[in-house]
Formats: structure tokens, sequence, C-alpha cells
């Protein structure tokens, strides 16, 4: 546009006002040849004579012939034209309607532009004009055709006749490239936008120049309504910007905002109003809380579907000057990988059109990444190495340089990457080393509990890898469990004291393992005297396993002994124990230390013996070891005293407890295995027994109550309280008369016979000590002897229950025939009930061929849980009482059962004198007496 001068001076008079003639007030002909002439507005005043005498109305009289008018091209009339006149005339007049009055033919050249003088500017416009005001500006019209040319003003539109006033001084013949200059004068009445044109009239044809009048007003517009930023690394950041024109003489308030912010905005506000109009209408209250939950909530899933990767780093809202501009700069940074769009909108004050455009960006993954973000050491024991490759691939298209920075500096004593700076060539991969050496002090080093939980021993180390010109780092952590290596001991030092060169004594220690991982160990480089088991010394503790081991010492002299035990690890640590003890070489000897008993039924017995030798002779401890403690005196030469001390629970017997046995003699002794039931649970079982009985009469006696109940018409609720007074009759019956049964007794019989069929088998074992002394003793518990010289016999007791049990006469084993006379013959059945579950074959012992006792019947195998009869016969053959025993075998058990019986010679007397004969008296034929006698035995 032009430069426009506003005019100030409105007491000066404006210039004339140019009215042009109308295009249809003149003839074409005439036109055509005043095209010739200069254009001015003087001539059109002159032309015009009024005659003031014509009449109002005019005569008949007055009337004329038509006078033809003589064509001034052609000199001859108008009525009478030829064809080629005609179609002249036509062309003409077809030049004049296409504004075209004359072609201008240079040469060979001829000229057809658009317009034949070019304005400067193309279009008048008046901006953000103020009313009553007067705006002035030039116009330059450069003829540019290709000769010389004329112009000529014609008119100005209607709608700006009133505002506009031109001024404009016919240049006349104007040569090509020449200018003439129009002055445009504007003096707005109304505050409207205003629209129109200027006609010229050139000898080449018409043109125009449009003028256009613009209020102030906001005119709006963005540079670009599509910001692509580019394409970028992840947490990498770029820029872009957008600007807002305000192009109008208003500035307006804005406000930038996404778009589905805004939607969600205004759905609010328009429930809001609409629930405003229902509460006119007197709806309810739970409506409006739905609503406004409803909205809330759309609210609230709108935000948490927006990832934050674009940030405005201009104000967001202000006020935009008439004609500046403001930019926005907008900034894109993901956190992760991934095509990002967002759509955004200027919103401003009412009646001004909002503005949108879309963002969008893209990013890309880091070019390094870790194979294994995660490294795990697992389990890891504090001072040992443990290391891992930590694998870097570059994916870009160039060498990339990258470092590890270990933080805090502290974690620098564990942790150790090799090399700590690396180029990574392009489309390739490198493998740097991490190394974990945790010590124990890394409790004290007051790390955070994110990175060293002390009480769960756990160690997280997040580390970064960055890379050379990039600002996102590449995260990766080292994870492990720390734990000790520690094997402990729960004794500093085991002191075996004196044992027999014999004889091994055991200590029982345990080893703990404190690690979270599984540790084998060994004692390595023992003594010949110390033994570590089981297995030898090796094994494998489990994770806070405490295991139980047994070291013996077995020594080989009569010496002090001393040394220290090594445990070692796989991990090559060293756990150590002191040992002592003191070898001792007793006077007297046992020609065995151990006893197997074979495995001994209940009510059975079995029989071990051994010797008690004295080898003492010299002292000469060159030839041989003689007798001392440790590295004391020699033991004296002469009579040693021995004596057993045998536990008051063991079922052993040893005879004889006490003697004394010279030198170069030995002591017989016999070990008896006699296993008995315990009389405590005998006890126990009859009074379950007499319990179970007694619930059976009490359920007896309540069950006779109620048969009788319902032979009579008793009240409801009779019977029940019947049954709760037997009930505690019952109970009081119970609480007094349950105690257990004596023994030799029925219940005592019967309870020894159930607790012996459900007897478990059992082994026992006793360690005996025998304490030696030099001298004589007879006595057991005089005898002053010393503990070290202490001998040990230790007794392994099998107790089995037997095969087979007598069930009749409640168990008994002893057969007491009674008394018999002599020659007579009484008999007795035994049943035996085989409680095994096998089948056992019976066999007895021979009875004395010349005894009073025989076995009847034959002996058969039994089943499991049957039963056999064994009848016996008593036949005496004097007078005299008589005692046998009975032994009933199968293949590993043995039934003894006691014969018992008396004979007796007869001596009767009879009532009636045996002189005399025993008179019946007379008595009728078929008839019958009865008389008595008496027989009296003694």
């Amino acid at each position: 546009m032009s430069q426009t001068e506003i005019v100030e001076d409105m007491a000066s008079p404006p210039p004339p006002q140019i009215v042009p003639t109308s295009q249809l007030d003149i003839e074409p002909i005439e036109y055509a040849s005043s095209m010739t002439s200069a254009y001015q507005q003087e001539e059109l005043d002159d032309e015009t004579d009024i005659d003031l005498a014509k009449p109002e109305f005019d005569g008949l009289w007055d009337k004329q012939p038509v006078k033809q008018d003589i064509d001034p091209l052609f000199n001859r009339s108008k009525h009478w034209k030829t064809k080629m006149d005609k179609d002249i005339l036509q062309r003409t007049l077809t030049k004049l309607k296409e504004n075209i009055v004359r072609e201008q033919v240079v040469g060979t050249k001829r000229f057809e532009g658009p317009v034949p003088f070019k304005s400067d500017p193309s279009e008048i416009i008046f901006k953000d004009f103020d009313v009553n005001k007067v705006y002035r500006t030039r116009v330059t019209l450069t003829n540019v055709t290709l000769t010389i040319n004329t112009l000529k003003l014609v008119d100005l539109s209607e709608s700006l006749k009133d505002f506009i006033t031109l001024n404009f001084e016919p240049p006349g013949m104007i040569s090509a490239g020449m200018s003439c200059y129009l002055y445009v004068t504007f003096e707005p009445k109304i505050n409207e936008n205003l629209r129109g044109e200027i006609k010229f009239l050139a000898q080449t044809g018409m043109f125009t120049v449009p003028i256009r009048c613009e209020i102030k007003k906001v005119e709006l517009s963005l540079n670009k309504t599509t910001v692509n930023i580019g394409t970028t690394v992840v947490d990498e950041r770029l820029h872009q910007s957008i600007t807002l024109r305000n192009n109008g003489g208003l500035g307006t308030n804005y406000r930038l905002v996404k778009t589905s912010l805004l939607r969600a905005e205004q759905n609010k506000t328009e429930v809001i109003n609409n629930h405003k109009e229902e509460i006119k209408t007197d709806e309810s209250k739970p409506s409006l809380d739905k609503e406004t939950s409803t909205v809330s909530d759309a609210t609230d899933i709108a935000n948490k579907e927006y990832i934050e990767v674009f940030t405005i780093k201009t104000d967001e809202r202000g006020f935009l000057e008439p004609h500046s501009s403001i930019s926005f700069t907008i900034e894109f940074s993901a956190p992760v990988a991934g095509t990002f769009h967002e759509e955004y909108t200027l919103v401003f004050d009412q009646n001004v059109p909002e503005l949108h455009f879309s963002v969008s960006a893209q990013s890309l993954d880091v070019p390094v990444w870790v194979e294994n973000p995660s490294m795990d050491f697992k389990i890891c024991m504090f001072d040992r190495l443990y290391q891992d490759a930590l694998i870097l691939h570059n994916r870009s298209s160039a060498a990339l340089r990258v470092s590890v920075d270990i933080q805090p500096r502290i974690l620098q004593n564990y942790i150790e990457i090799v090399p700590r700076t690396a180029y990574i060539q392009a489309k390739s991969s490198f493998n740097l080393q991490v190394k974990l050496t945790a010590h124990p002090s890394i409790i004290d080093d007051d790390l955070s509990n994110e990175i060293f939980d002390s009480q769960l021993n756990t160690l997280i180390i997040p580390l970064e890898v960055k890379v050379a010109d990039q600002i996102r780092t590449v995260p990766f952590s080292i994870s492990a469990i720390l734990t000790t290596s520690d094997l402990q001991f729960d004794v500093d030092n085991i002191d075996f004291g004196c044992c027999t060169t014999s004889e091994s004594v055991l200590a029982k220690i345990q080893l703990k393992n404190n690690s979270l991982l599984a540790q084998p160990f060994g004692f390595v480089n023992l003594p010949d005297y110390i033994q570590v088991q089981p297995n030898d010394g090796f094994g494998t503790l489990l994770p806070e396993e405490t295991i139980d081991l047994h070291v013996l010492f077995s020594p080989t002299a009569t010496k002090e002994y001393r040394c220290t035990l090594v445990c070692k690890s796989l991990v090559n640590r060293e756990f150590t124990i002191e040992c002592q003890g003191v070898g001792v070489l007793p006077p007297l000897s046992l020609s065995s230390t151990v006893i197997h008993f074979p495995a001994t039924p209940i009510n059975d017995q079995s029989i071990v013996s051994f010797y008690v030798e004295n080898r003492h002779l010299d002292k000469n401890h060159f030839k041989h070891p003689v007798p001392r403690i440790g590295n004391g005196e020699f033991a004296p030469i002469g009579p040693t005293s021995f004596q057993f001390d045998v536990p008051a629970n063991a079922p052993i017997t040893i005879s004889p407890l006490v003697g004394t046995v010279e030198p170069g003699r030995r002591q017989k002794i016999t070990v008896r295995l006699a296993p008995k039931l315990d009389n405590e649970q005998i006890r126990t079982e009859s009074v379950r027994i007499r319990e179970a009985e007694l619930k059976r009469q009490l359920e007896s006696k309540e069950k006779e109550s109620s048969n009788k109940g319902e032979s009579r018409t008793r009240p409801p609720g009779t019977t029940a309280s019947v049954s709760r007074k037997l009930d505690t009759h019952g109970t009081m019956n119970t609480e007094i008369s349950l105690h257990p049964a004596t023994e030799q007794s029925t219940v005592w019989s019967i309870a020894q016979l159930s607790v012996l069929k459900s007897f478990p088998s059992s082994l026992s074992s006793f360690l005996i000590p025998c304490y030696v002394v030099s001298g004589i003793c007879q006595k057991p518990g005089t005898l002053n002897y010393d503990v070290a010289n202490t001998l040990f016999i230790q007794i392994h007791c099998p107790i089995v229950r037997p095969e087979m049990i007598v069930i009749s006469d409640y168990g008994q084993t002893t057969i007491n025939f009674g008394s018999a006379s002599i020659g007579q013959e009484l008999t007795r059945t035994i049943l035996i009930q085989n409680i095994s579950n096998k089948s056992i074959q019976l066999h007895s012992t021979l009875l004395n061929i010349h005894g009073p006792f025989r076995l009847i019947n034959a002996l058969r195998s039994v089943e499991p849980g049957d039963t056999t009869p064994i009848k016996l016969a008593f036949t005496p053959n004097s007078i005299i009482e008589y005692l046998e025993t009975l032994e009933l075998t199968s293949e590993s058990s043995k039934l003894t059962l006691c014969l018992r019986g008396v004979g007796l010679k007869p001596n009767v007397q009879l009532s009636f004198d045996t002189s005399n004969p025993f008179s019946m008296g007379c008595v009728l034929a078929k008839d019958r007496i009865e008389k008595t006698f008496q027989v009296r035995f003694y």
C-alpha cells in the first residue's frame, strides 16, 4: 500500500471533486474521437446553451420534417448504410463494449497487456481509520504500453463518493514508461468497511484501481498451522516456534490451551449450565451430585490421558498489541520413544474466532543400550571377587564415546568397571567388565537404605552410562545379596579329659553355617588319634544350617595330647578349634568293651559273659606300656579291685558287681538281660480297662432305663432327667472307684496282657563304668577309685514283643496242678496265642521222663492271631512237692512255663464200722431205699 497521509488541518478547503460524464451520455463516435483530446471539466459547462423563450407546450405548427443526420465518418445519412458500413459500425461498437478503443501495434508487435497503466499501489487501502479524520495518499500511474497513450478519469464507485475525493490532472499524451499521479483524499464519516474502485479510460481500453477502506479490528493469523518439531533422542530437547501476528488495529487477550482440555472445560461448562436450567425446574439434588461427579471424572480422565512431552516456554496468557506479533516457543522432550501429536487452540476475546494448530514430534531410543540393564550377582560372600560382562550396543551409524561414573564415591571401594571410558563403533557392541568385591565394612559406611539395606544385606547400586553429546543416560543397576562366609563352632576348645588307650572319648560339637550359601567343608591334617565323624569330617552345610559333629579322641600312649583342629571351607577359609586330652592305661582291662545282646522278648532273658583281666606284672615301660595316668607315676603291682555301676532303670544285671583280680589272673563277669513290663504302664492300662468297663455298665443301665420308660406313660422330659441323673451318678462312681489295680489281681493280669500285646520294640544302650583301684575291696560302694582309671563297657539291649503269650488264667505262666494222690492223673489245658505278624512253629524242651509232668498233645504251627492249646498232665508217684519248667520256643521267642504240683498218699476213713458189713436192711422187691455214709480224708 502506498503512503497515506492523514490531513489534520480541516480549515483548508478540499480540492474540487471530479465527477466525470457517464459513458452512456457520450456518443460512440464522439467518445472515440474525444480520446485524442485532453479531458477537462470546464468543457462540459460551455457546451450547453439554454433557450429560456421556449413555450411550455409546443403546437403542431411548430413541427419540422425530420432532417436526416449525416454520418460524419462516411458523409452520408445514417439511415442509408451499406453492408460494409454496418460491419464497420458493429466492430466499432464491439470494441467499445470490450473497452478497447484502439489496438496498439508498434511494428510487428501488438500490445496485449492486462492494463495499459500500472497502478502503484495496485490497491488503494485505507486501513485502521478513525472517523472524522482525513487520510491522503498518492497513486502513481505508469504507462506500460508500447508507445504513447492517453489517460482519462472516468468514474468513482457510488459507495465511496461521499468519503473519497480524487484530485487528478490529465497528463495528456504520455510516453511509454512515463507516470502521472492521482491524489486520493479519504474522510470517513462512519465506522464501516468500504470497498469500491476508480475507473480510468486509456487509449487501449478501460481499467480500474480498487479502493478498500477497513476499520480497526483484530486480524489474527499464524505463520503455520502445523508445527513439526522433528526427531530427537529420548530426553533430548528440541525447540520450535510458532508466531501469532495481529495485523489489525485492535489488541486482544489470548490464551493458549490444549484442545482436549479445552473441550473438557467446555463440556463441563455445558453440563453446569444445563444443570442450572434444571435447578430452575426444581430438579432433585442427587442428580446435581451425579452430574458434577461425572464432569469431575471426565476432567480427571482427560488429565490422566496426557503425557507431558510438549512444553510451552512462553506465557500461555497475555495481551496482543495491535500490529504486533508474539512467538510461542515449544519444547519437546519425551521420556520414552514414540511419535507424539498434540492439538493446541488459541482462545481470544469474544467474537474473535479461535485459531488451531497441531504439534508433532518423534523421539527415538538412545543409540546406546544395555543388553542386561539389571545385573544381578545373586548371593555374594564378603571379600570375594565376582565379575560379569556389561554388554553395550550402538545402534547408530557413528562411533560413540561412553563412560560410567560410580556414585557415591565410597562405592568405588566395592565396584570396579573396566574400562571406565570406551568407544563403541557404529552398529557394534562393547563389553565392560564389572567387578564386585564387597567388604564387611560396607555396613559401617552409612549408605542409604535404597543402596544398602543392613537388615536384609541387599545391595542395589544404580549406575548410568553417559554418552558423549547426549543428555539421556543409559541406566543400569547392580544388585546383590551380601552374606558372610563364616563357619562357627559352638565351643572354642575341647577337653577330652582322661581316656584309656583301649577306648575312645567322643565330644559333640556343633558347626553352623552363617552364610546364605551352601558351603562344603572338611577337617584337614588331623592327627592319628583324632577322628571327626560323620563322613570323616567332610560334608556340605546348607544355608544357615547347624549340624552335629562327633570328635573322637583315641590315645595310643599314656601322655598329654594337645592339637588344633583345622576346618577349611571351599573358599579357602580356615576355622580352628583347640583340643586337649590325657592318655591313660588302667591296671585292669576288659576282654570286651561292647556287648550286643540278641533281641530279647519281654519276660525272657539273655546272658552274656566277659572277663576282667589284670596284666600288670612289672614296671618295665621299655618293653611294654605300663599302667599310669598321662605322664604320672606307674600303678603299683598287686591285687586290683573293680566295681561296676549299673543304672537303676537298666534291665540288666552284672554279676559280680565288685571283685578283686590278682596279677596275671582274670575274673568272669556275667551280664543278664531280663526285660520286664513297666509297672506304671500296667497301672495306666488297668485304669483304662476299668473306665471302659464302667462305661459299658452305665450304657447298659441307661439302655434298661430307656426300655422301662417306653413301657410306661411319662410326662415329657422325664427320660432326659433320668439320663442326666444316671450320667451324674456314673460320674460320681467313676471318681470314686477308678484306681489302679493291685498287683496279682485279675485286672492287673488283664492290663498286663493288653500292654504286652501293644508293646513296641526298642533298643536301649547303656554305658556301664567300671571303676578300678589298686588294693582289695569286697563291699560295693566302698571303693576309693580315681576317675581317670575308669573302664567303660557299652551294652546294647534290643527288647522286642514276644511272639506268643499265655491267654488262659489271665496270662499266668505258673501252672499249679494242686494236690493229687499218688497214681492220680490231673490234666490242665493252656491256651497260647500268636501275637506276631507271622506264623510260628512251637517247640518244647523235654520234661523229666521220670517226673510227674508230661506233654499230652503235639505242637503245631500257629497262624498270626490264632491260639493253640497245650495239654499237660500231672501224675505224682511219691509224696513230694514237684516243680519243673517247660520252655516253649519259636524261631525268635521263648515262653517259660512253671509247672507245680503236690503228690499225696490217700488216707480215707468211713463213718461206719468197716469191720461189719454196711447193712441196707430189708427192702421189698422193686422198691428203693437210701442210706448215707461219710468218707473223710486226712
